[in-house]
């Protein structure tokens, strides 16, 4: 296995390895060589393991991979009742350990129920200050806060904005086959669904809120 090079990770990124079907070894190493952390979340390193990345630290409750496989690793082990997912826990290390960006892999498909917890975990990312991007061969995930956001054009994909939370106010996106005017996203109509480029970059302005920006390749 290639081992990650140690960084000063003061205000760097994290890489986060979690242990869901959807997985690509190739994206996987790109990611790794970009980190300055990078972090398994309990079964994550099994995936670690297929990909040749060796991480700085595992972490999680160890419910999905056996302790014994990891006695000669940096690791911290939580006990199986919490609150707090794998992911969870791995994006509070990442935020303390001074990284502002964290890109999350291993992270779709399987069960429903954590494909939504790691949806869910972007917010929750904001929150700490960390910008978590979800991705897989296929799609992104990322957060959209207030203000002014430049989304450069990605060929032959989707682009589709939630609302992550309370309702997003003030909604307006520029060069988008789609557009939007001080539109409202709210939770429970997705009325940003399935938008395409139309310009060689999308304009989004937000008044109030988190949105949830999606990716797909078509």
């Amino acid at each position: 296995m290639n081992p990650v090079h140690d960084h000063d990770i003061q205000n760097k990124s994290a890489l986060i390895l979690c242990a869901a079907p959807e997985w690509d070894s190739r994206l996987a190493v790109q990611q790794a060589e970009k980190a300055d952390l990078v972090i398994c979340a309990d079964g994550g390193y099994l995936r670690a393991v297929s990909a040749g990345i060796v991480p700085h630290v595992l972490m999680g409750d160890f419910d999905s991979c056996e302790i014994e496989q990891v006695q000669d690793l940096n690791k911290i082990v939580y006990p199986v009742r919490k609150d707090d997912t794998d992911l969870i826990l791995a994006l509070r290390y990442a935020a303390e350990q001074g990284c502002k960006r964290a890109v999350v892999l291993g992270c779709f498909g399987g069960r429903l129920d954590h494909t939504v917890g790691n949806l869910q975990s972007i917010a929750f990312g904001w929150k700490l200050g960390l910008h978590v991007t979800l991705m897989d061969f296929r799609n992104r995930a990322f957060p959209v806060g207030a203000g002014t956001t430049v989304i450069p054009q990605e060929k032959d994909c989707y682009i589709s904005f939630f609302c992550l939370g309370e309702p997003c106010e003030g909604i307006t996106y520029q060069g988008l086959s789609y557009p939007l005017t001080d539109a409202v996203l709210k939770a429970d109509y997705p009325l940003g669904v399935s938008n395409e480029f139309i310009e060689d970059k999308a304009v989004v302005s937000l008044k109030k809120g988190l949105l949830l920006c999606i990716i797909s390749k078509k």
